[in-house]
């Protein structure tokens, strides 16, 4: 989610054990005015992004690390070998639901069966059949068969282990499903990922640097009240979530390096900063006639972000969309009139709604 990870108000802390935005704060608090500085043509001074051939290298051999060839070996089976098996629980000598299966690959050593089934079969062969008596553990999900003695008749089809795989067409075609055929045109598509993602992150760079150029040559005048309001809010809500983790306020500031008044005051001057942030968007969204969300925007803002609408509502409520997606249109804004000083200036990208759904045909 980099946009909405981005929008996020509440004063992150660095390193922290807490996660994301509570969205409680009381959004209809008088935190003060603002008089907003010139935000049209903003100064930023950001390079456009370029992948270079060792970038695109490094990223194939990750992939190659995480997709190993599976090999069929002719040997006894040992720990971290994939084995392929057909197997029937009994309980009672009767089978038990769940408990049977065919063709199943199974790396042993994972831990994914009942004790006792997995180093079982070390040793095995290809063709070999195995008779396990185990005993399912006492907290076993299944509660008939919690503690209860079972055999499992296991029969191995293929013995498999991995081996470091080769960059060639026929990995290619394996690890992208067969959307891309040669070696070739799979870098090109890695390439052409990691432009996608420097690009956004070059526009996020944009906006945030835009929005903060405003906020520095603005002038404010916060309200005290609204500001404590919002101060208590937080750290209450930090208080809380760290009883969550068995702990107390002055523990959770301890593990983010800090004692408890250090920490208070990073909590309020993230209020402050963005009580800051919050009016200026404001501001810039009413001079602009950008404050009316339409479900285009909040489409448009949804599809950045991986989702559709109706799941970006369902995830954080109508309220709580619709202040993502004014600040985004608003750092949008911002962005698309800025000028960009750098020698191979950024560009920002053309934002366009793609079509989710045929139009139904007249008959």
């Amino acid at each position: 989610m980099r946009k909405i990870a981005l929008f996020c108000l509440c004063g992150l802390m660095a390193a922290s054990i807490l996660t994301g935005c509570s969205g409680s704060a009381d959004g209809n608090v008088n935190l003060g005015t603002v008089t907003l500085s010139e935000y049209k043509g903003v100064t930023v001074n950001i390079e456009a992004p370029e992948v270079t051939d060792e970038e695109v290298d490094t990223k194939v051999e990750t992939i190659l690390a995480q997709n190993p060839n599976e090999v069929e070996v002719d040997r006894a089976a040992k720990e971290g070998d994939i084995v392929n098996i057909d197997f029937k629980g009994t309980k009672d000598g009767e089978a038990f639901e769940g408990g049977s299966a065919e063709d199943q690959d199974l790396e042993l050593g994972s831990g994914k069966m009942i004790e006792g089934f997995e180093s079982g079969l070390i040793g095995a062969k290809k063709g070999e059949t195995k008779t396990l008596n185990l005993t399912f553990p006492e907290d076993y999900r299944e509660e008939s068969l919690a503690g209860q003695p079972v055999v499992f008749e296991v029969t191995v089809n293929s013995v498999k282990e991995e081996q470091e795989a080769e960059l060639n067409d026929d990995f290619v075609k394996r690890v992208s499903k067969e959307e891309y055929q040669t070696v070739d045109a799979y870098k090109e598509s890695i390439r052409e990922d990691l432009l996608d993602q420097k690009q956004s992150a070059a526009e996020l760079d944009m906006e945030e640097g835009a929005l903060q150029s405003v906020i520095n040559s603005s002038e404010f005048k916060l309200s005290r009240n609204g500001l404590s309001v919002r101060y208590n809010q937080m750290v209450k809500e930090y208080t809380n979530q760290a009883k969550m983790y068995g702990m107390s306020f002055s523990q959770m500031a301890q593990a983010n390096g800090m004692n408890e008044p250090a920490m208070k005051e990073y909590i309020y001057d993230s209020v402050e900063e963005a009580a800051k942030r919050e009016l200026t968007v404001e501001a810039i969204a009413a001079n602009e006639g950008l404050d009316q969300i339409t479900d285009e925007d909040r489409e448009l803002f949804a599809q950045e972000n991986g989702m559709s609408k109706d799941t970006l509502i369902n995830m954080y409520g109508q309220e709580q969309a619709d202040e993502y997606v004014l600040q985004d249109k608003v750092l949008y804004y911002l962005a698309s009139n800025a000028v960009n000083e750098a020698e191979n200036p950024a560009k920002v990208s053309e934002r366009v709604l793609e079509e989710t759904e045929a139009s139904p045909e007249a008959e």
